[in-house]
């Protein structure tokens, strides 16, 4: 779709304020707001959403429109990312759209405003969510979108084979192949060679038969943590489907007063000739890229792969904190390199933090490791091990490469 948008683009926030979508800034104001538009019904919803009791989050959720949209301030901040991300968009202009997981019409709609020459489809499970959908797309006198109550493996007796152009699925996969469970890793390739793919990658065949041969698909999907990333995109590889990685983005968003970051993956049936992890790399530090040297240090994915890049390496010494009641442990141990001395802070969720110094600088490296340790002694107790078969929590695979 390299022809660029000439529409004029639709206030988000105009959007959301037209649907009376609140934006509550704690837990305490989006209840006093839910409750506010209907009492019964958030009296039956908290307990779903908190996980305290089982039943049909989304046939409550979507009991009526309007309560609908008031439990959509949720979510607020993350679909407004997105929805923005998608504006900034220049080269889409699709002709049919395809959202996956559609629930209330809410993100379909302004799809439908946004590309008002498109064809908008958006599909569910949910019967009360299709029903809503149809009345917001009535309320806001919008022609071009149509939803449908479906099953996700009947799409291809639906809609003819490499026929939608743009296909869209947000925080929807994780519940049709199963939930993404947090990954418990030191090594992201040692994961990835252990765990290479997420659910069964067939579900995938289905947006790969759908898509048009120059067709895109926007995957925003519960990814936050980088192995979970590389399992997607090799499920997608598994379905024909690549990720573009070089197109591929993050969006920011608040939820009650806590930052949060996800990927944007961007997928065509393009071949990039990448491996996964070749293009994860690129992902994740191509706003800053790895320089090895002496001063530097990087934290999250890029430490993981700037500490890969650095090669053979003689252990040191090291502490380890095993969090009482929890799986969460953390290793702060300290590494000798050609040419460096690396104080190397790592967890089995994924935290990782690297400081680069110059090769003998034993004093600044113990300096740096209290320093990362005292972040995370509130946790537990520290034990100190000088030599790799002390700790028990290094295994043969694990050790770094």
């Amino acid at each position: 779709m390299p022809i660029e948008t000439k529409q004029s683009k639709p206030s988000i926030s105009a959007y959301y304020k037209t649907l009376r979508i609140k934006d509550c800034k704690s837990k305490r104001s989006y209840w006093k707001h839910v409750r506010g538009v209907d009492s019964v019904l958030a009296e039956e919803l908290e307990p779903l959403l908190c996980r305290e009791k089982q039943g049909n989050f989304y046939e409550v959720k979507n009991a009526t429109l309007p309560f609908s949209l008031a439990v959509e301030s949720w979510t607020m901040s993350y679909h407004k990312s997105i929805l923005t991300w998608i504006n900034q968009q220049k080269q889409l202009k699709p002709k049919r759209i395809l959202e996956i997981g559609c629930d209330n019409g809410l993100l379909a709609c302004w799809y439908a405003t946004r590309f008002p020459d498109a064809e908008i489809i958006g599909i569910d499970q949910s019967e009360n969510g299709i029903q809503c959908a149809n009345e917001l797309a009535k309320q806001l006198g919008l022609a071009n979108v149509s939803f449908y109550r479906i099953d996700f493996l009947d799409l291809r007796e639906r809609f003819l084979m490499n026929s939608i152009d743009l296909i869209i699925s947000v925080r929807t996969f994780h519940e049709i192949m199963g939930p993404i469970f947090f990954p418990k890793y030191w090594s992201l390739p040692d994961y990835l060679k252990e765990n290479p793919t997420y659910g069964n990658w067939r579900y995938l065949h289905v947006v790969d038969d759908l898509l048009t041969a120059d067709g895109t698909y926007l995957s925003f999907e519960r990814l936050e943590n980088p192995a979970d990333l590389g399992k997607w995109a090799n499920s997608l590889n598994q379905a024909n489907l690549h990720v573009q990685w070089d197109e591929c983005d993050f969006i920011d968003y608040n939820e009650f007063g806590t930052d949060k970051r996800s990927p944007i993956v961007v997928v065509t049936k393009r071949e990039t000739g990448l491996a996964t992890l070749e293009g994860m790399e690129y992902f994740y530090t191509k706003d800053h890229l790895i320089v090895l040297e002496a001063g530097k240090s990087y934290s999250g994915a890029k430490a993981e792969f700037a500490y890969n890049r650095l090669g053979k390496k003689t252990f040191k010494s090291g502490y380890y904190l095993d969090v009482p009641n929890h799986w969460h442990v953390f290793r702060f141990e300290i590494w000798e390199t050609k040419g460096f001395l690396l104080v190397y802070s790592y967890g089995n969720m994924g935290h990782r933090h690297l400081d680069i110094l110059p090769a003998g600088a034993y004093v600044d490296a113990q300096s740096l490791i209290k320093e990362a340790m005292g972040q995370f002694s509130h946790l537990g107790p520290m034990v100190q091990y000088d030599n790799l078969e002390d700790n028990k929590y290094i295994m043969l695979t694990d050790l770094p490469h």
